[in-house]
């Protein structure tokens, strides 16, 4: 007998089993475990898979997707340790085995007594990861992903590179917290004094991290020095990879294809995948309307890498921004259980296909798919420091000095950091008041502006320096006088040339700038969802660094990474007919 999962809501309907250190081999004869949820009753269940390097049994993971509740609406769920972690024998390398093992797991699942033989795979960031590469092995049992918040097809647009500089902040914090733990945990069982000297190191670094001193250490390769093993290798020599170093490849390859299945994709305005996630779900929407598969779902919240309940940050966004209750009080849980109870019984899914949360209005809005821009605003930066709508009004220029020694700090965002630098949409008060950010804002506004989608500057710019950064942030300031960040983004000059379309990197050799130069740079500030309302201004940050997000440029050409000599940019930022620098908005259909 095949028990159909309930569509709606998913009620309880069975005791659920709970099954440890269940066991599967991997062609190479590697023993992976999970936990396994399932109906306990007879008949058989579709299986809804996740692949974790975290620890299958993450107290977190069951805020995304509770596999208890899911399980007793009728799904098998599993969870399992990837290769090398926690309770899975062999090795972990990031990414190199998750096509395979990704395969093997899915066939398993697949053939379990308890199952109907349909297997879906579900998971946030690196769970994601592994959805993408197993789906991209096209194991026969698989029948749908639902990739959140997801890496992966945008290695040097922000995955591990950020228009030319080195995401080093995300890096250190995920070698840190959420790989370096458990390899030293491992390395206790075979190397007792090893482990307990890097437990040492750990804590030294962990405690240079809260203090906010860690992150300005120069050179960076010295971040190496006495670090447990994982961390010196690979986190921090990463660090110095070229911006086509092959594993920006591998980072690419998990998702830089669409495949024939149907796919749901979740993720936060302030993610620091956000761009990927979009970039996939664009992906799988072209492949659908070749018809070569189903339309994909999307959700996209006012979320962070780690935080799904809409709140942290210096707005309020109101209940419904919350996982938990979403726009028709479902949780994540049930839309995935909801989601997948018609994708695996062959149904449409009775959801709306685009569910994005636009920031200003604090609602949830829905449509067929992703909306297209009807038209493209441009506002003009302007000496004064205002946004003007005509460029012919804005003739002139705008000094600052950027001085590496004391980088503008990160504050909010699309972040994942570790120590006190939170993400998400916080007050820019701390930084406005800085000489080295530039800041134009607009009029007062009489009627509501909604913004959705892509966020772009163009910015013409002169420095002192033979290379430097240009970092362009876009703000709302609430009737209050609150500026809050809303997305940003930036460009190393010497890879000026790679990064002539926003969202697009065109491999092309590094240049230096010809000191006074007046140069065109092109500057992705990903996308976001916001209404601006009356009352309220829209603002333009213009700086130099965003530190740590970003590692910083010594403005002598030289890499962070291999270098501690710096020196001070003078920086120009030109305006007007001529030098039109702005920033352009989607702007959607009312």
């Amino acid at each position: 007998m095949t028990a159909l999962p309930s569509k709606v809501n998913n009620p309880v309907t069975h005791d659920v089993l709970i099954e440890n250190d269940v066991e599967a081999t991997m062609r190479d004869g590697v023993v992976l475990r999970s936990t396994i949820y399932r109906p306990n009753a007879g008949g058989r269940f579709p299986v809804l898979l996740t692949r974790t390097p975290y620890g299958r049994d993450l107290a977190v993971n069951s805020g995304y997707l509770n596999p208890t509740t899911v399980a007793a609406g009728g799904f098998v769920v599993i969870m399992q340790d990837v290769r090398g972690r926690f309770g899975s024998e062999g090795e972990f390398v990031p990414s190199e085995n998750e096509g395979p093992d990704g395969y093997d797991t899915v066939q398993w699942a697949a053939e379990l007594p308890y199952s109907t033989g349909s297997v879906g795979m579900w998971g946030r960031s690196y769970f994601a990861e592994t959805q993408w590469r197993a789906a991209q092995e096209k194991p026969p049992a698989l029948r749908g992903i639902a990739p959140g918040i997801s890496a992966g097809g945008n290695a040097r647009s922000g995955g591990l590179v950020r228009g030319g500089a080195v995401e080093f902040g995300a890096r250190l914090g995920w070698g840190h917290f959420s790989a370096g733990p458990a390899e030293i945990a491992k390395l206790s069982r075979t190397d007792p004094a090893r482990a307990e000297a890097d437990w040492e190191s750990w804590a030294r670094i962990d405690r240079a991290m809260s203090e906010n001193t860690y992150f300005d250490t120069l050179p960076l390769r010295d971040l190496a020095a006495d670090a447990p093993a994982f961390f010196a290798s690979p986190i921090v020599e990463s660090l110095g990879f070229p911006i086509d170093h092959p594993t920006r490849d591998l980072w690419d390859c998990a998702s830089d294809r669409a495949v024939d299945l149907p796919s749901l994709h979740i993720g936060g305005w302030y993610d620091i995948f956000v761009n990927s996630t979009l970039d996939q779900y664009f992906g799988q929407l072209a492949h659908s309307d070749s018809g070569a598969a189903p339309a994909p779902y999307l959700i996209v919240g006012p979320w962070s890498h780690t935080n799904f309940s809409g709140l942290g940050g210096s707005v309020v966004f109101g209940s419904p921004a919350n996982q938990a209750v979403l726009d028709c009080g479902q949780d994540l849980s049930s839309v995935h259980a909801q989601w997948y109870a018609s994708v695996l019984g062959d149904e449409e899914p009775d959801l709306p296909r685009v569910r994005i949360f636009v920031m200003g209005e604090n609602r949830w809005r829905t449509y067929d798919r992703f909306p297209e821009p009807v038209r493209t605003a441009e506002l003009f930066l302007a000496p004064g420091g205002i946004l003007v709508a005509e460029a012919e009004q804005t003739e002139g220029c705008v000094d600052y000095d950027y001085d590496p020694a004391d980088p503008v700090p990160t504050v909010g965002g699309a972040t994942m950091m570790p120590g006190t630098f939170a993400p998400g949409a916080l007050d820019q008060s701390r930084i406005e008041s800085r000489d080295d950010v530039l800041v134009f804002t607009g009029a007062v506004l009489t009627e509501p502006v909604t913004v959705i989608g892509r966020v772009s500057a163009t910015l013409f710019a002169s420095s002192s320096a033979v290379d430097t950064d240009f970092v362009v942030r876009l703000c709302r300031v609430t009737a209050d006088g609150t500026s809050v960040t809303l997305t940003d983004g930036m460009v190393r000059a010497r890879y000026r040339d790679s990064y002539r379309t926003p969202g697009t990197y065109t491999s092309a050799e590094p240049s230096l700038l010809e000191p006074g130069e007046v140069y065109e740079y092109a500057i992705d500030l990903w996308s976001t969802a916001v209404t601006f309302l009356p009352g309220e201004r829209i603002r333009v940050h213009v700086t130099s660094s965003s530190h740590p997000r970003w590692d910083r440029n010594l403005n002598t050409g030289e890499s962070a990474f291999d270098s501690a000599e710096f020196v001070v940019a003078h920086q120009r930022v030109h305006t007007g007919a001529r030098y039109p620098s702005r920033v352009s908005l989607a702007l959607p259909h009312p």
